[in-house]
């Protein structure tokens, strides 16, 4: 590089110098105005002047943030990505493993094998605080990393450029919040109210493990950082240059789009699943009985709370089933949209299908029309000759006069249904491509009238020649 700049700077004053004494002037007067403001440090790099040293050109040339290297920004970026991936898993495991220990010790109060006060349920409760912790030192990892994944995409130095307040801080503390509840090594109990106005001491052990529950939005935070969609770099790639960001939601609804089926029933069997458990608990803990203690009573009263019948045969009997309730009977009327939506999507018929059915649809018609044709003909000269003959048979005048009106009939009623038919082919595919073949025609349109215009201007330049040539010949002859 140093040969390089010494060679090019020779090269340089050996052609100022050689036209300056051929001219006495110099090669390019300098106006004395730079041409990138020198008081603005952001430019220096691509500056240098007779008076810089080779060292110093080269060190300007060098990129003054480490972001500025695409080398860098790449590798930085792919370890960010693969240390998400594992912070996230790590998120999973944790949440799922500290599930898993409320689960065991609920049931274990349920079935009366311990009581709040034993060693048992204060060691799988203290598992579960211990579990917390590093869940939540995992979530903020995970937000640190993408704070430093949005710097190096967007070449940000401070990372107080890539927070967005409030909403950075605000998403953080909820997903905090969310992940910090989870029941204490120890019975708390509170003054509660049952619907029948009775007040009594009840723990809050289960209304802590149901919220509990709602960790498992990190099953979907997995399945989506690991899909396939946010590994491949030629998706990430497209989404950039298109401005589509490639988030859960984008996820979300490529698997809506590819298996709809299998996303809706995992959905419907997770919240049945979860309700259940949870409408149980809520009637053990606070209103035990037997048909509230048996699990497929408790899924017998979601799946009808979720289908929105409500039979009324079992029903909560706590504000907390109640809550219960009511969430389930929300998640059942989205779902339920969903599957319509989904299922009429699926009976619509493709373009192929379409096309097909159009088809035999119209060769129908045209066959009716005939029919309907020829019947009208038949009936018509089954007129002319009663009339001909003069036959006073009226009743069957009436008769194939009617006949003759329900041909006619049916033959425009097949007309109309073929005019529709028509109409109802027509889709936004086929308008574009209508659209495309207008613009195509009108272009060619355009195209013919330049040449046509570009030859009437040339022979409107041969006529003027030729008239040209013609009052010099005429002058000529005239003067001789």
């Amino acid at each position: 590089m140093d040969k390089y700049i010494d060679t090019r700077m020779r090269l340089r004053h050996i052609v100022q110098s050689a036209f300056s004494k051929m001219t006495g002037s110099s090669l390019v007067e300098d106006p004395g105005i730079p041409l990138v403001d020198r008081r603005n440090g952001k430019y220096n790099k691509y500056m240098a002047d007779d008076n810089t040293s080779q060292t110093d050109l080269v060190s300007n040339l060098a990129p003054v943030s480490k972001f500025d290297n695409i080398s860098y920004r790449l590798s930085r970026r792919k370890k960010l990505i693969k240390r998400r991936r594992y912070v996230v898993s790590v998120e999973f495991t944790l949440a799922l493993l500290g599930i898993v220990f409320m689960l065991v010790e609920t049931e274990l109060f349920i079935q009366k094998v311990v009581t709040k006060t034993d060693a048992i349920s204060l060691i799988l409760k203290t598992c579960i605080s211990i579990s917390t912790v590093f869940l939540l030192m995992a979530i903020i990892a995970y937000h640190i990393t993408g704070i430093q994944l949005h710097m190096t995409d967007n070449s940000l130095e401070d990372w107080r450029l890539a927070v967005s307040f409030p909403w950075t801080y605000l998403k953080i503390f909820t997903e905090l919040i969310i992940c910090a509840i989870h029941p204490f090594p120890s019975s708390i109990e509170i003054p509660g109210l049952n619907p029948d106005g009775k007040t009594k001491m009840v723990s809050i052990d289960p209304i802590l493990s149901i919220l509990m529950l709602l960790r498992l939005y990190l099953v979907g935070k997995f399945m989506v950082v690991n899909s396939r969609l946010l590994t491949d770099t030629a998706t990430q790639s497209l989404g950039a240059l298109n401005k589509v960001k490639i988030n859960t939601a984008f996820v979300f609804k490529a698997l809506m789009s590819s298996n709809p089926g299998t996303v809706l029933v995992s959905i419907m069997l997770a919240i049945l699943i979860v309700d259940t458990w949870a409408m149980r608990t809520c009637e053990v803990y606070y209103h035990p009985d037997e048909a509230h203690s048996s699990f497929f009573n408790a899924m017998w009263m979601i799946a009808i709370t979720f289908l929105t019948v409500g039979y009324g045969d079992i029903y909560p009997n706590t504000y907390c089933g109640r809550f219960v309730a009511v969430a389930t009977g929300l998640m059942g009327v989205g779902t339920t949209a969903l599957l319509v939506a989904v299922l009429a999507s699926k009976l619509e018929q493709s373009r192929a299908e379409k096309y097909v059915h159009n088809f035999v649809s119209r060769a129908q018609l045209d066959k009716q029309r005939k029919h309907a044709a020829a019947d009208t003909i038949k009936y018509v000269i089954q007129l002319w000759r009663l009339r001909r003959q003069d036959a006073n048979d009226d009743r069957k005048r009436i008769r194939l006069h009617g006949k003759l009106l329900q041909a006619i009939a049916n033959m425009r009623e097949a007309k109309n249904e073929k005019a529709c038919i028509g109409e109802s082919a027509i889709g936004f595919i086929e308008v574009a491509k209508s659209i495309n073949e207008v613009n195509d025609t009108v272009e060619g349109i355009q195209e013919t009238q330049k040449d046509m215009q570009t030859k009437i201007n040339d022979m409107e330049s041969k006529m003027d020649d030729l008239a040209n040539k013609m009052d010099a010949v005429y002058h000529a002859i005239a003067h001789r």
